[in-house]
């Protein structure tokens, strides 16, 4: 499949029959996630790296919004965008007429109930097999047994983002170990029950949708402005920034047992490093390297001994982008820790695992692609020791 990133997320480029077919094809392959980026998505994924994670690793996605279009040209990509509500409609045909088990689960509080679902649902498909369930977004708790013995094919989810995305990849799909495909639908099935009335044609073809959301929900002008105005804006700002490389810090935390900690990252299959993070707009290099360390490790209570200002530069592979850079430069940190080994606490949503290793087979242990910076490290970090033990032989004499 063709792809293309927008804000760091992939979106699929499909027309509509190869949209159909990879469908079919999730469907046949059980645990498929299918989520449809719009602009207001994509604003959130950049504040949210738990969502932003969750976006990454979705079967398909499918690019909802005018706002995603537009930014595709800028990359001379004409991509075509498909409504989540049209979606929906698409697969619960399918389920219909291929005599699918469809779950939709519902936010308990939300402008349709599981009653206005149920009914909307006998009345357009009359031998549907459905089921209808309502979950506590705060709690997130719902009756998986119930779910379970129901044996879903396709499961929708009215949560709304981040929510119900993050709710399938970390709950929905686990609990439900056969379910066929789960899809964040929103707002969807309000279309369907009619407390909700869609853009009419013309509108939803000129993909001025959020005009008629306005009008009709004036109250939601902050998400239509972050969608018409914020998200070209960003856009832009990320056409900008391809020629530039991001600010980065890199740790080298090595304990009182001479050993390094590395992490393994999220989406690979073995891909060992160093922590290491981006540094925010306000920060300056210690500021950031003791926030990424923390929130990576948890550990507060590291010393930095020492410290090398834009040690490496490097370029990301071009279907790679984090925040629209062209690549990283990064300043490299050499950090102590006395504490007790076992208190790492890793970011679930970045890394899968940690270990620490001997300084000497530290090199060896990481992922190729990292071992000529990191033997500069380890250069470095001798050069720190030398230097701190000089420094106490002349103090002694």
């Amino acid at each position: 499949m063709k792809k293309i990133h927008l804000l760091g997320v992939p979106i699929d480029v499909l027309n509509s029959n190869e949209l159909k077919r990879l469908i079919l094809q999730l469907l046949n392959r059980r645990q498929a996630h299918i989520v449809t980026p719009n602009p207001e998505f994509l604003l959130l994924a950049q504040k949210n790296q738990e969502f932003f994670t969750v976006l990454k690793q979705a079967d398909l996605a499918v690019p909802d919004g005018i706002g995603l279009k537009f930014a595709a040209w800028l990359k001379g990509v004409n991509l075509r965008r498909y409504s989540g509500a049209n979606l929906v409609n698409f697969l619960l045909r399918l389920a219909y007429h291929k005599h699918l088990r469809v779950a939709v689960i519902n936010w308990q509080g939300g402008l349709s109930n599981d009653e206005d679902i149920s009914q909307a649902l006998r009345q357009r498909f009359p031998h549907l097999k459905f089921l209808v369930c309502s979950i506590d977004r705060e709690e997130q708790k719902y009756d998986v047994l119930r779910l379970r013995a129901f044996k879903p094919d396709i499961a929708f989810v009215t949560l709304g983002a981040p929510w119900q995305d993050t709710f399938i990849r970390c709950y929905l799909l686990p609990d439900i170990p056969k379910l066929g495909l789960a899809m964040g639908v929103g707002g969807s099935f309000d279309f369907i029950t009619g407390k909700t009335r869609r853009a009419p044609k013309l509108l939803q073809f000129l993909g001025i949708e959020w005009l008629w959301r306005l009008l009709l929900q004036p109250w939601r002008w902050k998400r239509i402005f972050n969608a018409v105005i914020v998200f070209p804006l960003t856009v832009l700002i990320w056409q900008i920034r391809r020629f530039k490389y991001r600010r980065n810090v890199v740790a080298l935390i090595v304990n009182q047992f001479n050993e390094v900690l590395i992490f393994n990252r999220l989406g690979r299959r073995d891909y060992w490093g160093l922590p290491q993070g981006g540094v925010d707009y306000g920060e300056n290099h210690e500021q950031a390297v003791r926030r990424e360390m923390f929130e990576e490790t948890g550990l507060n209570d590291l010393q930095i001994i020492g410290r090398f200002d834009n040690i490496v530069s490097y370029l990301w592979p071009k279907h790679y982008t984090n925040r629209g850079y062209k690549g990283q430069k990064q300043t490299l940190f050499i950090m102590r820790y006395y504490g007790d080994p076992k208190l790492v606490v890793f970011d679930k949503t970045e890394h899968k695992a940690y270990k620490w290793v001997k300084l000497k087979d530290f090199v060896r242990s990481v992922s190729p692609i990292h071992r000529s910076n990191y033997q500069l490290f380890v250069k470095k970090y001798f050069e720190v020791i030398h230097h701190h033990e000089k420094s106490k032989t002349t103090k002694r004499s």
